[in-house]
């Protein structure tokens, strides 16, 4: 294995770890910038100034801050295909009413789709596509995201559409929701537009970071693996919450543990996820995003706004959800400011050594008290939104913050485990990231038996890991989950699989 570079973009610091046949040989933690790129730099800068490293992998946020911001996103026609079955709730119905007014994204319902068996419920009309290439042209509207009644299982519809759209509007950035979303039209159709909203930024983020690099540039994704800059760009949307599972990745590196309760604490939040199999368990139910309803992979993660930069109250020991974040150096009173944060109550009790000690020196024992206290109620009830009954799982802290909390994990019955490196498991997350391929299949059982369902939605999932630039002889299935869908007229079950590879070898490419 050559030179790495793993770079993590957070609220407050932005991470980097330069790391050589495995190992950390150099790390740096640089304040994060307001405008992202200019940290980002100094970051790779410092952790690799002779420029020796052959790939460089960044887990970003400009995509989710984007639409948690309302800034920076493009207008994109929503194409619905399954008229007239599917008219009944139109595109965005839920969404907040600042967004659909920040993107005013156009509607089309066509006729087509699948039953889940794959019998077309009407034919596509060429005719119909033309009309709808012809309209955005005319409104100047150069993204669309494509949906199918039953797309996720038979993305035939969607595909031609694809074909049929570009054909009539060549430059036309086509998003389609079985490459994005799983099994519910809705939450995929959300999800599809959203990654639609995003590709002109991500072309622009991608292409000044990639200026940055010069070389081998890859794309931290949220469930824990990476991608291409040109899939990136494609699929900006999967970005989203690659920061935490890069934190959830870099523990499970770190310490060995497959199995294990995370807690990257930082300078803006707490992240709290867990390991099964050392990667990050997946959510099982829909999440939202930026206010949005959607279904496409992402991490079982819980945030609370406790951070190093997080302000607290005197009164009550509360602490955050508001913190000064990178201007944490500038505003805290251990840095000459004038702001009560959680790093403050940390000096003061002699828990870690930052900035100057005596201008915290006036901070009193039974506010400290109320600190703790406030904080191990807090991260306890986190701790209950993750262990089944009876389970005991290890604790892997990780994060710049976690020293300043690590007392309030003391716990006998319990293994708690703050390894070396701990402050940027981040960007060592980021480093190693692997590539992964995953599907979510309808299969007919009327048609073939559950065992060759299953053989056929394994052998998908490696063959789009593949794709993605996995090193054959290196890809295993690391998820499996099936369902019976009994709502349907004839047996059928649903199948997801995700298989994760290594990376291609850096010789063959």
């Amino acid at each position: 294995m050559g030179k790495i570079i793993g770079i993590d973009v957070g609220g407050t610091n932005t991470d980097a770890v330069l790391i050589s046949e495995g190992r950390i040989v150099q790390w740096v933690k640089t304040p994060t910038t307001p405008d992202v790129e200019t940290g980002l730099l100094e970051a790779l800068a410092r952790v690799d100034g002779g420029g020796s490293a052959e790939r460089v992998h960044i887990g970003t946020t400009a995509f989710t801050n984007a639409l948690v911001e309302r800034r920076q996103l493009a207008t994109a026609a929503a194409i619905r295909i399954g008229a007239p079955v599917s008219e009944s709730l139109p595109p965005m119905v839920d969404w907040p009413d600042d967004l659909r007014r920040a993107v005013n994204n156009p509607v089309f319902f066509l006729q087509g789709g699948r039953e889940f068996n794959g019998r077309p419920i009407r034919k596509l009309k060429r005719s119909d596509f033309r009309r709808v290439a012809l309209a955005l042209a005319e409104q100047g509207v150069t993204q669309a995201a494509v949906t199918s009644v039953f797309g996720a299982a038979h993305p035939e519809d969607e595909l031609q559409a694809a074909a049929w759209l570009k054909e009539s509007l060549p430059g036309l950035r086509v998003s389609l929701s079985h490459q994005i979303g799983r099994f519910g039209i809705l939450e995929r159709e959300n999800a599809t537009l959203l990654n639609a909203m995003l590709q002109p930024l991500a072309a622009r983020t991608v292409a000044a970071y990639q200026a940055a690099v010069g070389g081998m540039l890859f794309i931290s994704q949220n469930d824990g693996t990476t991608m291409r800059t040109a899939r990136a760009v494609e699929m900006p949307v999967l970005t989203i919450a690659s920061g935490p599972t890069n934190s959830l990745r870099g523990a499970a590196i770190l310490t060995g543990l497959q199995e294990a309760i995370v807690f990257d604490v930082g300078g803006t939040t707490t992240d709290a996820g867990i390991l099964r199999d050392g990667f990050p368990q997946a959510a099982s139910l829909e999440l939202a995003v930026a206010g949005v309803r959607t279904n496409f992979r992402m991490p079982d993660i819980v945030s609370v706004g406790v951070g190093g930069g997080s302000l607290v109250d005197p009164a009550t020991g509360a602490v955050g959800p508001s913190s000064v974040g990178y201007r944490l150096t500038e505003e805290a009173l251990v840095f000459g400011g004038a702001t009560l944060t959680l790093t403050d109550i940390a000096v003061a009790a002699g828990r870690i050594d930052l900035g100057e000690r005596s201008r915290a020196g006036h901070l009193k024992p039974e506010l400290i008290e109320r600190v703790d206290a406030h904080l191990k109620a807090r991260f306890q009830r986190l701790m209950e939104n993750f262990e089944k009954a009876g389970e005991r799982l290890p604790i892997i802290l990780v994060g710049g913050g976690a020293p300043l909390v690590a007392h309030l994990f003391q716990d006998p019955d319990r293994r708690v485990t703050q390894p070396e490196h701990a402050g940027v498991a981040n960007a060592l997350g980021a480093s190693i990231a692997q590539v992964s391929g995953e599907v979510d299949l309808t299969f007919s059982l009327d048609d073939l038996p559950r065992a060759e369902a299953l053989r056929r939605a394994e052998e998908e999932a490696g063959r789009r890991a593949l794709q993605a630039g996995a090193q054959p002889g290196t890809i295993r299935t690391v998820e499996v989950e099936e369902a019976a869908l009994s709502y349907l007229a004839a047996d059928a079950m649903r199948v997801r699989v995700k298989a994760v590879g290594s990376l291609e070898a850096l010789d063959e490419r």
